[in-house]
């Protein structure tokens, strides 16, 4: 059963039940998604795998979420897929093979498509399918122990979850070669000096936390049209993304937010 504390109230309804994975609203406008299979080191089984989609799915639609947090409880983030499922793939025919796994990468795409600030509090491991969960989030904050890995060449298979893309686009192409083909581990410190962890602290999701309650008061759609601008703006000419920049800022100061805010920042400065 998925466990809910009486703070998220705001996240119920639909939001479908899984096993091994906890979700709660530790503060107002932030959603806070853990993986709870520690004896595991929170490898995704068939459970993970199937319903993950329809949670990040559910939260991305809640006007009420402004933050996604993910973490992972016991000391790890995520051991990518649990190697039950990966054996059972040699069972599958090529057709329900490639439905099955549209159907799990799209954990992976409601991060990246998301409009809401994404976060991922990384201890620990986070191979694989991990690794790909952690770097669709925008920002991601690491420990001593943090350890990131993408071990599929050491069984014979492609990167997968989004893994080549979303690795190359982080480290650059010849740095995600190099971790790709040989399967090796990525420790904190290098993970750091790659920009596969944003910055890194004692807690890792205490730190995440703090950041999302301040991510949580900036204004939504300004929030989903920043990251749309430097997400977008790293695909395209500088003239494109200024009018880009056009676009968005005036569909901004034509909001009522910005007034509000305008206002109350103005009355600050004036005030000092």
């Amino acid at each position: 059963m998925s466990e809910r504390d009486s703070s998220s109230d705001a996240y119920a309804g639909d939001l479908p039940e899984i096993s091994g994975l906890v979700v709660s609203s530790p503060g107002p406008g932030v959603a806070l998604v853990e993986f709870a299979r520690p004896h595991r080191r929170n490898a995704l089984d068939r459970g993970l795998l199937d319903g993950l989609p329809g949670v990040l799915r559910h939260l991305n639609r809640n006007d009420e979420v402004r933050v996604i947090v993910l973490s992972g409880r016991g000391g790890s983030f995520c051991a990518g897929g649990d190697l039950a499922v990966i054996g059972d793939m040699r069972g599958e025919s090529p057709s329900q093979a490639a439905d099955r796994m549209a159907r799990e990468f799209e954990s992976t795409a409601q991060l990246v498509g998301s409009a809401k600030i994404t976060l991922a509090a990384v201890e620990g491991p986070a191979v694989g399918a991990g690794l790909a969960l952690a770097l669709a989030c925008d920002i991601r904050v690491g420990g001593a122990h943090t350890v990131f890995a993408a071990p599929f060449i050491k069984m014979a298979l492609v990167p997968d979850f989004g893994v080549s893309w979303l690795l190359a686009r982080t480290v650059g192409a010849s740095a995600a070669l190099d971790i790709l083909l040989s399967g090796r581990k990525v420790y904190s410190e290098e993970a750091l000096s790659h920009g596969l962890l944003t910055e890194t602290a004692a807690d890792p999701l205490a730190h995440a936390l703090a950041k999302a309650e301040v991510f949580a008061a900036a204004e939504p759609a300004v929030a989903a049209a920043t990251k749309r601008l430097v997400r977008d703006g790293l695909r395209t000419d500088f003239a494109s993304a200024l009018r880009a920049e056009i676009a968005h800022q005036l569909d901004a100061v034509r909001a009522d937010a910005f007034h509000e805010h305008w206002s109350a920042w103005s009355s600050a400065v004036r005030g000092r």
